[in-house]
Order: structure tokens, then sequence, then C-alpha cells
């Protein structure tokens, strides 16, 4: 969506395939491929959004015969960014996370849960606190000029790592709330298209400032590290953990009305 908004920092080649995520069962495999005709794969890149594809064995992930496609369409991007949005942190770490009532945050929720993490999380509206709340966040709070002060009052300990989607103003609170010898990670740009800091404090804080990228960071990984968090991403799969609710499906002819349909609030 960000390249066919303009507003991703790669620029494609046109014309150029769309899609970073997707499922599937295989058709046909060469004969040093570990995988089989029938088995169920998921695409983590390279344009999904076609019916057939080839790719390099090592590029998919293989998954178990069971796994419902619809939503290990969806295992590439969300969950495999709230896993490397939480890779490395020990159990016991507090991390604190802006735009509470997102996708990508319930899946953080999740997987801090399963990690023994503890995650406080913050909303625009106080309305979406219980839900929030009831997905595993230790604490939700609504979003405000002294955020700061009141996550690190919340959190049972030093905030370690901050999670921020939203950019702009709110990528300065977070940061002041982290503690010292932490990390604020920039991951989305939902509000704003600038990050902004506060100048003083960034110079005399020991804060780590950095983006994280998906697609970077899975290929980043190790072909054993990425089958690990797929295997521990397909587990909470199949605990309904992961479950990601669709309400509605599109062909691909259908893809306008697709594009239109996403962008109504909610």
């Amino acid at each position: 969506l960000l390249l066919l908004t303009g507003r991703h920092v790669y620029v494609p080649d046109y014309p150029a395939p769309i899609g970073i995520e997707g499922a599937g069962e295989v058709i046909a495999a060469g004969p040093s491929s570990r995988l089989r005709v029938g088995d169920r794969v998921a695409i983590p890149f390279g344009g999904t959004w076609r019916e057939r594809m080839a790719v390099e064995d090592e590029v998919v992930l293989p998954l178990p015969p069971d796994v419902d496609l619809e939503q290990a369409a969806m295992l590439s991007v969300n969950p495999f960014t709230a896993a490397g949005l939480l890779e490395g942190l020990p159990a016991g770490a507090c991390v604190a996370l802006n735009a509470g009532n997102s996708a990508v945050s319930a899946l953080v929720l999740a997987m801090a849960r399963a990690r023994g993490l503890t995650a406080l999380a913050v909303v625009r509206d106080g309305a979406a606190e219980p839900g929030v709340r009831a997905r595993g966040a230790y604490a939700v709070l609504v979003d405000g000029p002294d955020l700061a002060e009141r996550l690190r009052a919340a959190a049972p300990g030093p905030i370690v790592r901050a999670l921020d989607a939203v950019a702009g103003d709110a990528s300065g609170r977070l940061f002041d709330a982290v503690a010292e010898g932490g990390e604020l990670v920039v991951y989305g740009l939902l509000a704003d298209d600038q990050v902004r800091l506060p100048a003083a404090r960034l110079v005399f804080r020991d804060v780590t400032v950095r983006g994280y990228s998906r697609l970077r960071s899975l290929r980043a990984l190790t072909v054993e590290r990425r089958a690990a968090i797929s295997a521990e991403l397909v587990e909470l799969l199949g605990r309904g953990e992961l479950t990601t609710p669709v309400e509605a499906r599109y062909p691909l002819a259908e893809v306008a009305a697709a594009l239109a349909h996403q962008v109504h609030p909610g």
C-alpha cells in the first residue's frame, strides 16, 4: 500500500509486482527442493498479488498441512514484524508500544505474553482500553503530553524498548519514556512522515533510536532462525492467539474495490 501511494522509500521500475505476503500450495517443485506438490507454504515477499508464482525454495516458510491458508497468508508481515520487534529481549523485560489497538500491536501483545515480557500499550481513545487490556497489555494509557511520565509510573521496571508505529510527535513521547540504555524503534508512520524528537534529550541521554523494516530483518536472519520464528508463529496461530479477523474477501479482478474498502476507519 505504501508503494501504491508513493510513500515507500523504494521506487520500483514499472511495471512492477505488488504484494509482500501470501500463502499457497506447491504445484511443482524441483528435484532438489525440500518441498513436495501439495505442501502448504507462506510467502514472505516477492509480489504476491497474483495467482501463481515461482520462488526459490529457501524463501518460503513451510506450514503444517492443516493450517488455515487465509490466516497463513497473513503470517509473514504482521506476525513476523511483531516477532522482530521483540527479538533479543529477555524474559521479564518491559516494552511500551503505541497504536495499541492496531493489528500489529495485538500480535506484539500476544507474543510478548508468550515470551514472558511485560508490554504497556498506548491508545488514542480510552474506549479501546478494555479490548487492548484483554489482549494481554500490562497497562493501557491514553496518549497525551505527559505520556512519558505516566508510562514510567505504570511500568513495573525500566522500559528498555519502545515501539513506535505512529511517528510525528508521538515518537518523542515514547523516547522520553525509555530508560537509559534502552531504545526507541520506529516501524511505522501512521500519523506523520516525520519523526520529531527532543533534541537536548537526544544529545544528553543514552537512548538509541533506530528504524525497523520487516523485510530487511527477515533477509538478515539465518534460514534456521527464520524457521524457528515461523514455527513459533505457527504454534501461536494454532492456539488461536494470532488469528486476524477477515472482514471481506475480494478476487484480484476487484482490487480497486478492495483498496477502497481498506481505507474505511475501523
